[in-house]
Order: C-alpha cells, then structure tokens, then sequence
C-alpha cells in the first residue's frame, strides 16, 4: 500500500504573497486587510499541497511570524527589551523578551481563529499546530527560575487552545515541543519530565488524532541541540503510551537513521510521521533516496504504521527557495505512492 504524507506545520511563502505577509507582520495592513491576506495566502497553500496529492495537509501558517514571534503580540506579561535583527541567521539574532509579571494570553495564541477561517476555505485543513509552554515563552529561556513560576499557567494558556481546536472539529490536533527535544539531547530535561507536561497539553483533548512534533530545532539549517538524535525521544514516547497519536519526528540525518531500531520500542499505540526529507538542505533528496530511507523506517514499525513528512516546517524558508522545497515534496509523494 501507499505510505501516507503529511507535514509538519508550516506551507512555505508564495511570491505573491510573501511582502505583503512581511507588512501584515510589521503591523502595516488594517485588520479586513490582513484576514482578507490570510485567507488568500491559506487557500493558496492548501491547493498547492492539494495539488501535490499529500494526504494531510495545513493552512499554511502564514498568520504566524518566523514560527513564534507572533507571540511577542498575544502573551501578555513579558516585554521584549531586543527585537529581532532584521535579517535574522541564527538563534542569537532572535528577539529577547523580560518576564514582568503573570503570563496570560487573553485573547488566545491565533491557532484557533486560523483554524476557523482557514477550515471554510476549499479543501478545508486536515491539521493545526499550537507551539509547547517553552516555545511561547521562547524570547525568555534565559530566565529559567520565572518559567518554572509560571508553567503552569502556560500549559494552561496552550491547554485551552487545544481543546478549543478540537472543539472547533479540527481532524488532528498537533503539539510543537522541538525544545524538548533539544533538552532531552542535552540532560537538560528528563523524558519523564518533558512527557509529563505535553500530557498535561492535552488533557481533555478528546475526539481527534493528537499528535506531536519534535525535532533538534532548525534556524537557516542550523539545529540547535548540540547532540543530533532521536533515538533518545523514544523514552519520551513511552511515557505518552496512549496520550499521542502520532509523533513527527526528525529523521532526516544519517545519525538518527543508525538509530531507527531503537524505535522497535515506540508503544504500538503509536504511528510515526518520520520527518525524511530534510527541509533546512538545499540538496534534493532523490525519489530513490526517500523511498529507500522509508522502507528501512516501514521495516522498523511497519507501513501500517509510517507516515513520511519533511523534517520540519517550511516557514522560516524565502520564496525563492520554492522550486527547491517543491521538487523535494515531489519526491517524497512519488515515493511514497511507490510502496
């Protein structure tokens, strides 16, 4: 049978959209102006991942800026005390962010209002994402005494934005923790301890497929985990044995896939979306390539079970890599009808 595609998050930027995107972020377009932007944006998105024949597919999030600064606009609390270098390259030109005092997001984190609009849109979304308590709060990671404060409230603050996914008839309901995974590449974070408040995420999110992401990070290619791995997650889902659904993961370097047998153990609750195609690389993984790699994963826990994704969202990436992404995408689905 065909593996089944996916994504992980974010669509990349159309031409045609993409200045405007960057004046609807800068705060430049008037509000009809800006849903009136995102709503073309999204159902330019859907239709090309539609086009491509993905079997599961986003809106896009284009309503989100470089993948968490937006929510230097929706959380209340925290004051950022340095923007954004205006090219960013790496981590370090990302803005910094004081905690002030208690975290609230009162009008939410934008994923539900993006799910309503874009879900009326031709094709619909077949998958949203909510970024993890240590991702909105990203601008601040330095200030690890008032985060531990304060988690609670954020689990709470991503908590409802779940359940009012799920409430809102969204098919799958997807957490993006790739800090995570960098904390339990380090010893920063125990498994147990990085399971127990993605659980904590989804209490209550009930009658959908609830997935997870986790990757190494990526900024312009460059991960953030000074240990690149993932056979070290799988402790992770152990502990998420019939809370997650699926769980993307990167699979796109030659260490992780040395690694794939220890995913013999991941609970057989469990289907892997396994992040192949590396999207932070300009080369283009062959079609040969791709199925190769996916039939060593099918070997591992079997096609009934795999799913085959790019390694991370697309959202970071300019519109001139386009023919780039698309011709990597191209691959991934031919191979994946291969099976």
């Amino acid at each position: 049978m065909a593996l089944r595609t996916t994504v992980v998050g974010s669509w990349w930027k159309l031409n045609e959209f993409e200045d405007d995107l960057a004046r609807y972020h800068r705060g430049e377009l008037s509000e009809a102006e800006g849903e009136d932007l995102l709503r073309r944006a999204a159902a330019a998105g859907i239709a090309e991942q539609r086009e491509l024949g993905l079997d599961e597919w986003t809106g896009g999030e284009y309503f989100t800026d470089n993948f968490i600064d937006h929510m230097q606009r929706v959380m209340h609390g925290i004051d950022i005390d340095k923007p954004d270098e205006p090219d960013p390259f790496d981590y370090d030109d990302l803005a910094h962010a004081v905690i002030r005092g208690e975290l609230s997001a009162p009008d939410g984190l934008g994923y539900v209002r993006a799910y309503k609009r874009e879900s009326q849109l031709p094709g619909g979304v077949r998958k949203a994402t909510v970024v993890g308590p240590l991702e909105i709060t990203v601008h601040a990671q330095d200030q690890h005494e008032a985060l531990q404060r304060q988690m609670p409230t954020l689990i709470g603050i991503v908590n409802r934005e779940l359940r009012d996914l799920a409430a809102a008839g969204c098919p799958h309901v997807q957490l993006d923790v790739p800090i995570f995974g960098v904390l339990i590449n380090t010893g920063q974070m125990s498994p147990e301890e990085a399971a127990r408040i993605v659980a904590d995420c989804f209490e209550g999110v009930d009658g959908v497929t609830r997935g997870v992401h986790v990757c190494n990070g990526n900024f312009k290619g460059r991960p953030m985990s000074s240990v690149v791995r993932n056979a070290s997650w799988v402790p992770f889902l152990q502990h998420l044995d019939g809370v997650i659904d699926v769980a993307a993961l990167e699979c796109s370097y030659f260490a992780e896939w040395l690694e794939r047998d220890a995913f013999r153990e991941m609970p057989q609750s469990m289907q892997l979306a396994a992040g192949i195609v590396d999207e932070a690389s300009y080369g283009i993984e062959t079609v040969k390539k791709v199925r190769d790699r996916a039939a060593d994963w099918a070997r591992v826990v079997g096609e009934e079970r795999l799913w085959i994704s790019p390694s991370c969202g697309f959202g970071r990436h300019p519109a001139r890599t386009q023919p780039v992404l698309r011709a990597k995408m191209e691959h991934l689905v031919e191979a994946a009808a291969s099976f």
